[in-house]
């Protein structure tokens, strides 16, 4: 028997569960920034006041969204996907920092439009579907998109958002041997970009040490710090074993620190969170008599697990290097916003197909 609607700082029938998942994934992040950080100082500098105030912002950016219908949503989508088409152009005019143009520096914080990307590709694609409209338009709009990331150069979240590219196209009605030929296409594209230079020499340098003899230092680190967490981790011993020094601890490989101080039993306990949201974003799919809805619920299942397994699969050696974060767990505005996007479009797709707790 379906329980009564609950109202919770939105609209009837807003859904707990994924509010409260929301927060609890904000309040680990908050835990593992805690030990990585010197203090607690009541300043933006601070990666735990930062992390706060990202979530706070993220928590309304959820409940702004619960209050936009599905069907506002895709009026607008195509209109979202020309402003982050634009942004991302503007982006390569911009002074690379770390010999990348990924960020617009907004003072205290970046604004990092790929991250807003995925979600829009979502949307987008979901939209251009339903539509019933030619697919062969479809591959040059989202190469425009992928060629500017590249351009960044970002290879991880390109390779994030072809995947979710995939996964969308193979449950549309898009045959088979359609299917095989983009794939094809996919991957002759890849060595023409090599060939042209549109690939950048940090990301090759990746791939090529990934497959030397030698060991990347950082993964090797990264696998030594894993390991120090043992069961139950770091974080409530008195004598801790000594930490292992890993580049980039905040935000690529926060989840190696994660580890570290939770052990194999909080690495267990956030797995377990993030399948419990996965498994409430497949009941739509069975509920839903919306095809936009499928398609996007889809999408976002794709983005999401694509990354957590492209990321703990980088920490851990077993991919090169992408320098993609973990989703609500590594410090970053724009990825945290993005993520709660997401997590506030489902949660108005819930409302909608009356599905609740």
């Amino acid at each position: 028997m379906r329980e009564r609607k609950i109202t919770l700082l939105g609209p009837e029938g807003t859904n707990v569960s994924i509010f409260f998942l929301f927060l609890i994934f904000n309040v680990i992040s908050w835990f593992t920034l805690f030990v990585l950080t010197e203090g607690i100082e009541l300043n933006f500098n601070n990666i735990l006041i930062r992390q706060i105030v990202f979530t706070l912002l993220s928590v309304g950016v959820f409940f702004l969204l619960t209050y936009i219908s599905i069907e506002n949503l895709r009026k607008y989508t195509d209109s979202f996907f020309i402003i982050i088409v634009i942004l991302l152009a503007a982006l390569l005019r911009t002074t690379p920092k770390a010999g990348v143009r990924r960020w617009f520096d907004l003072g205290p914080i970046d604004f990092q439009p790929s991250e807003f990307a995925k979600v829009i590709v979502v949307l987008f694609i979901a939209n251009f579907f339903i539509q019933r409209k030619s697919k062969y338009p479809l591959f040059l709009y989202l190469g425009l998109i992928l060629m500017l990331i590249l351009q960044q150069p970002d290879l991880g979240t390109s390779i994030i958002i072809g995947f979710v590219i995939f996964s969308m196209i193979f449950v549309s009605e898009i045959k088979i041997r359609n299917f095989v030929l983009i794939v094809l296409l996919v991957i002759l594209a890849f060595f023409l970009f090599l060939e042209a230079g549109l690939i950048n020499e940090n990301q090759l340098d990746r791939i090529n040490s990934f497959f030397s003899v030698d060991e990347d230092f950082q993964q090797s680190q990264s696998k030594l710090l894993i390991s120090s967490g043992s069961l139950f981790g770091q974080y409530f011993e008195l004598e801790k074993v000594s930490k292992i020094f890993v580049p980039v601890e905040t935000t690529d490989f926060i989840f190696a620190a994660y580890a570290y101080n939770f052990g194999f039993i909080g690495v267990l306990l956030i797995l377990f969170l993030w399948f419990v949201f996965f498994f409430r974003l497949t009941q739509i799919l069975s509920i839903s008599n919306s095809d936009f809805d499928k398609f996007v619920i889809t999408g976002f299942i794709t983005l999401l697990a694509f990354q957590i397994i492209v990321n703990i699969s980088t920490i851990t050696g077993l991919l090169p290097l992408t320098g993609l974060p973990f989703p609500l767990l590594s410090l970053g505005g724009s990825s945290m916003v993005s993520t709660a996007v997401i997590f506030g479009i489902t949660n108005r797709i819930f409302i909608e197909n009356n599905l609740v707790i």
